[in-house]
């Protein structure tokens, strides 16, 4: 009797190179990919930032000549009850580089009320930007790697 044996599976060393050929592969791959997730906060802080700034142009062309509030709810609250409405709710608009969830992007208004600054604190988590002055600088001049948007100058 002439049986032939049926081999069904892997074998050991089989399955061992096709791991490290996977770990390999993975290797070369997960570097590229570790900044992609600072890149899309990045986007969605851009983005929320210019929807607001546009916003806020508009109150000031249409409403009142100054930067209303101090601070991001109070901002907020003012260009959502603007008569028309001109932004969505600010309030469910936080910073994704802050320290909690939950933590609302930064304002400023200079003294005399006429500029602005919106920031978010940026990959380094630390806040560079401190406010704005009456002609409309930016303080400190260099900014770091905070994204803002202004009226004003940045230099």
């Amino acid at each position: 009797m002439n049986y032939k044996m049926l081999r069904s599976g892997f074998t050991l060393l089989e399955i061992l190179v096709v791991i490290t050929l996977i770990l390999i592969i993975a290797g070369i791959a997960l570097p590229r990919f570790a900044g992609v997730t600072d890149e899309g906060r990045k986007a969605k802080a851009k983005g929320e930032l210019k929807t607001v700034q546009t916003a806020l142009e508009s109150y000031l062309l249409n409403t009142s000549s100054t930067v209303p509030g101090t601070s991001w709810l109070t901002m907020g609250t003012a260009l959502e009850t603007a008569t028309p409405r001109l932004v969505g709710k600010t309030s469910i608009m936080y910073d994704p580089f802050g320290a909690t969830a939950t933590t609302n992007y930064s304002v400023a208004k200079s003294p005399n009320g006429k500029y602005y600054v919106l920031w978010s604190l940026g990959p380094d988590k630390a806040a560079q930007v401190t406010g704005v002055d009456n002609t409309g600088n930016v303080t400190p001049l260099a900014t770091g790697d905070d994204i803002l948007v202004t009226n004003g100058q940045v230099q």
